[in-house]
């Protein structure tokens, strides 16, 4: 197979219900693939899992994706100096079931961490992704909310046991409001979390405020509701307050919005 030919029947085989470093040929054997291509396919899988979810790539997403896929905890931090905000810090911790698919695909020498290169890596993957979609976060210092455009100080790490869990909820929801669909269309499901006890992927990100001041309010949320964003409540900063938005929503099936998670921070 020539190398441009490989790679397109690499990239045709890409599916999140196919997460193998290998895909098989047309004619049953195993299509191998060089070591740049594995690595592509890992990074790859990485970007979408992220924000493909669980659904299949090759189905019309207003018809297949059910409402949320993933549930994160959003930790919100405030960094003041000189008597102003400058830094907000936003730690993501996704659900065990999430977390059960996405931290293989990190952990690539699977000891149970993340090494420095390993948290490079994922962050050369999902830093530009979530960048193209401001980090799903609007930041208000007074005036108008604005998006957050900077790449932030990025970490990552593996909470376990896990530190957030919650009740299964029903991942096709979407599927049963009103918009009834095959079977084979359906939202894939997840095994669970694994034998040895639910464990958490978490994000760290550290950003800069557009400018200093003694008022901040953070918002983050996926408008379309695939990943389901909510904040601690038992961990909002001190001199914060939490409380639901009043213009941003997130809305998989009209009629019913599920408002956003602002964490409002003022100084003296």
């Amino acid at each position: 197979m020539k190398a441009v030919e490989r790679n397109l029947f690499f990239k045709s085989c890409l599916t999140l219900r196919s997460i193998a470093k290998r895909c098989v040929s047309k004619g049953g054997q195993p299509a191998l693939l060089s070591p740049t291509l594995r690595d592509g396919a890992t990074r790859l899988l990485r970007v979408r899992w992220v924000w493909f979810a669980l659904a299949s790539l090759l189905v019309t997403p207003s018809l297949a994706w059910a409402h949320p896929h993933l549930w994160v905890q959003q930790v919100v931090r405030v960094v003041a100096k000189d008597g102003k905000y400058t830094h907000v810090e936003l730690e993501w911790r996704f659900d065990p079931f999430s977390s059960e698919i996405e931290i293989p695909l990190i952990d690539e020498d699977k000891d149970g961490k993340f090494s420095q290169r390993e948290i490079k890596a994922l962050e050369g993957d999902m830093m530009p992704e979530l960048k193209n979609y401001g980090f799903l976060t609007w930041i208000n210092l007074g005036a108008k909310d604005v998006r957050l455009v900077k790449p932030p100080v990025f970490t990552a790490r593996i909470d376990d046991p896990a530190t957030f869990t919650l009740p299964d909820w029903d991942r096709s929801a979407g599927d049963k409001s009103g918009m009834p669909m095959p079977e084979n269309k359906r939202a894939s499901q997840p095994s669970g979390p694994r034998p040895k006890g639910p464990r958490n992927l978490v994000y760290v990100m550290r950003f800069d405020l557009p400018q200093p001041s003694k008022f901040v309010s953070v918002t983050t949320f996926d408008p379309d509701d695939f990943m389901r964003l909510e904040v601690n409540k038992d961990q909002v900063p001190a001199g914060c307050t939490l409380a639901k938005s009043t213009v941003h929503k997130a809305e998989f099936i009209r009629g019913y919005p599920v408002f956003a998670d602002t964490v409002t921070c003022q100084l003296p």
